[in-house]
């Protein structure tokens, strides 16, 4: 019979001795109880004091808007006024612009319309046509009144007003 089987070795088993305990029992030390934290006053100053400063930062912030907002409420009703004014200013312009009226107004000062026109000829200067003196309707003309209801009022400035009218929800 032929051989062909391998040679196997004795299992080795590890002695049980005083290198395994010592290898598998860690070595225990007493240690120090843990130092407390200290006070926790700096840290709760810390916190009020974020506290205060935000919310006083909040209030200035509000104060400022509310200024604000009644600032525009003033500004807006005095732009209103001031467009109410041009408007009206505009209107007595128109009216006073028409032919008529100031045909009306040049009789007053003791101005006559013209009859046969003369012209000059800016180039050489020459005056061409023959005009007549205008028939005078009396001695000199002297600027005549306007009366108080067609007079056009000086512009009024509203930069401070005199009165205050709030926001108008005040209530009645």
């Amino acid at each position: 019979m032929a051989s062909t089987s391998a040679v196997h070795a004795p299992a080795i088993r590890p002695a049980r001795g005083a290198r395994a305990a010592q290898a598998a029992r860690p070595r225990l030390t007493v240690v120090s109880a843990p130092r407390t934290g200290g006070s926790t006053m700096p840290f709760t100053l810390l916190c009020t004091l974020i506290v205060v400063a935000t919310l006083s930062a909040l209030l200035y912030l509000n104060i400022q808007m509310s200024d604000a907002s009644y600032e525009i409420t003033r500004l807006q009703g005095q732009s209103q006024r001031l467009t109410e004014e041009s408007q009206g200013l505009a209107e007595t312009d128109q009216r006073l612009g028409t032919p008529q009226e100031l045909e009306r107004q040049a009789r007053e000062i003791g101005m006559v319309p013209v009859s046969d026109p003369a012209y000059i000829d800016l180039d050489t200067g020459e005056i061409i046509g023959e005009t007549s003196p205008a028939e005078q309707t009396g001695g000199t003309p002297e600027l005549a009144e306007v009366p108080a209801e067609d007079a056009v009022p000086p512009a009024q400035i509203y930069d401070e007003p005199t009165e205050y009218h709030g926001m108008g929800n005040e209530g009645a």
